[in-house]
């Protein structure tokens, strides 16, 4: 009974079977009830198996977040299959990168970026079935298959155990080849029941999920929704937020997973919509800064806001409880529940608190280890404290405080040694942005003959680079300040929202600012 419940396709048969009529997901074209999604996601799963998928078998997933992609997954693991979710985004070098490397048996995508995939087969030499929505008025099979009908068919249910994968997620390969994240059945089911509890997600909430459902985060908004009843809103994009906003106000949202930088395209237009119905606002994928959190709280003054911590590999780690943003507002709050974390020094000796050191994580969501990646899973995972357990040397260096809250620093890779001194580019990331003509920040490190490294700070702002510089050498110590700012009007980002750091040490790949 343990493994049955521990499993993803039990979160789904357990929503059907409790109340097939609730709403599970929507988009703009189709809703379907969780007693729908369930009969798509079955005869998807009969379909991968027609088509010659067996249980393990790797099956990627690309297309933009939509009632589509929620079935497909579904249906997927409903197969006793692994999801490899990729944004309809990816570029054609990536997706061959991919395909080569977890061998997929099936592909299902939108139409659009099924034409990328099968360049990108033709790329990699393979030739493998591809299962796609249609176009226009065109339904294709996908649609077909997902669409509600008057039966589903009478699955039979794999061999499934909770220690099986349920998905493989690739990181972004911002500094190297993209690495596969293993997550089990277990992980996944884990992450969602921790992150819903302290979340208090409920079976009358309507979540808004504009995060994309191939980044961790947007995955798990459908499982947790399967967990407790809720349903999703799907949004394939926040790229134009005045359309993304009137959707939220439509359709009553009332939980809201954001990513930061969602933050500042939502402030010059929030007061231009009735959001009062949200409860709920969490975000992920980096530290909320002070200003942000302001922000947030004067928008959407109803909402408990969460800021939270994580990686792909053990999905979130921490929360800050909303009665602590007030006097913990740097902080990325505690470890989540079921979770244990602590902090290493160079030597990999455990510190006590108040102490820095590399973040080391411990519990059932820490991940399986990387895809056919043995050297980098040695570096990641390592033995804990019992026997045949592994915890996950995270390689960021945080700061746990006396009561247990942990403040992020940077990554390990990221600290930069300039003349000596260590700098972390969250500090000084933290200066700059507090300036009131900048929106955001990043900071990189250059190479430099004489000082090692220098410190360069990439801006979003209106307000000239003298300025700035006198602003940090007024707040920062001397050997931090950075040697060079770069003012834009935008930074670039990635597919899930990020800010793009390659895209950036690449070189000029923006406008500057007016």
């Amino acid at each position: 009974m343990h493994a049955t419940r521990t499993l993803l396709t039990h979160l789904l048969s357990h929503a059907a079977a409790r109340a097939p009529q609730s709403p599970a997901i929507a988009d703009d074209d189709l809703a379907l009830t969780y007693g729908e999604l369930a009969d798509a996601a079955a005869r998807i799963a009969a379909h991968l198996a027609e088509i010659g998928v067996q249980p393990g078998d790797r099956v990627i997933l690309s297309m933009p977040n939509s009632t589509a992609f929620c079935a497909a997954f579904w249906g997927i693991v409903s197969a006793g299959a692994v999801a490899v979710p990729l944004n309809p985004g990816t570029k054609c070098a990536k997706l061959a990168f991919v395909l080569g490397n977890c061998r997929p048996a099936a592909v299902l995508a939108d139409d659009v970026t099924a034409q990328t995939v099968r360049a990108a087969m033709a790329e990699a030499g393979q030739s493998l079935p591809v299962v796609e929505t249609g176009r226009d008025a065109a339904p294709g099979l996908l649609d077909q298959l997902i669409a509600p009908q008057a039966s589903a068919p009478d699955l039979k249910v794999p061999a499934v155990i909770d220690q099986d994968l349920a998905t493989i997620i690739y990181t972004s390969g911002s500094t190297g080849e993209p690495k596969g994240v293993m997550l089990s059945h277990l992980n996944m089911t884990s992450a969602a029941r921790s992150v819903a509890q302290y979340l208090g997600y409920r079976s009358d909430d309507h979540i808004f999920c504009a995060v994309p459902m191939t980044f961790d985060y947007g995955l798990h908004q459908l499982t947790m929704a399967a967990l407790t009843g809720a349903s999703v809103q799907a949004e394939p994009s926040f790229a134009q937020p005045f359309f993304a906003l009137k959707r939220m106000q439509d359709c009553g949202a009332t939980v809201f997973p954001l990513v930061p930088t969602m933050v500042p395209l939502i402030a010059p237009l929030a007061d231009r919509f009735d959001l009062s119905g949200l409860r709920l606002v969490s975000s992920t994928a980096a530290a909320l800064h002070a200003e942000v959190i302001d922000q947030l709280q004067e928008m959407l003054p109803q909402a408990t806001v969460f800021s939270m911590y994580g990686l792909t590999e053990c999905h979130r780690c921490t929360y800050l409880p909303p009665d602590q943003l007030a006097s913990r507002k740097t902080s990325v709050g505690l470890a989540i529940p079921n979770t244990e974390m602590w902090v290493v020094d160079e030597a990999g000796q455990r510190h006590r608190h108040s102490a820095t050191g590399e973040l080391v994580i411990r519990g059932s969501t820490v991940m399986k280890g990387y895809w056919q990646n043995p050297e980098a899973t040695a570096r990641r995972l390592r033995p804990g404290p019992f026997p045949g357990e592994q915890v996950l040397y995270t390689g960021d260096t945080c700061r746990l405080d006396e009561d247990g809250y942990l403040y992020f620093v940077g990554r390990s890779d990221d600290i930069l040694k300039i003349g000596g001194e260590k700098v972390a580019p969250s500090e000084v990331e933290a200066v700059l942005v507090a300036h009131p003509d900048v929106r955001e920040v990043c900071v990189l490190g250059e190479d430099h003959p004489v000082h090692g490294q220098i410190c360069v700070a990439y801006v979003a702002a209106t307000v000239d680079t003298d300025t700035l510089s006198a602003w940090c050498r007024a707040r920062l110590d001397p050997h931090a300040v950075p040697a060079r700012i770069v003012v834009h009007a935008d930074l670039p980002r990635t597919q899930n929202g990020k800010i793009d750091r390659a895209a950036l040490r690449a070189g000029p790949v923006l406008e500057p600012a007016e």
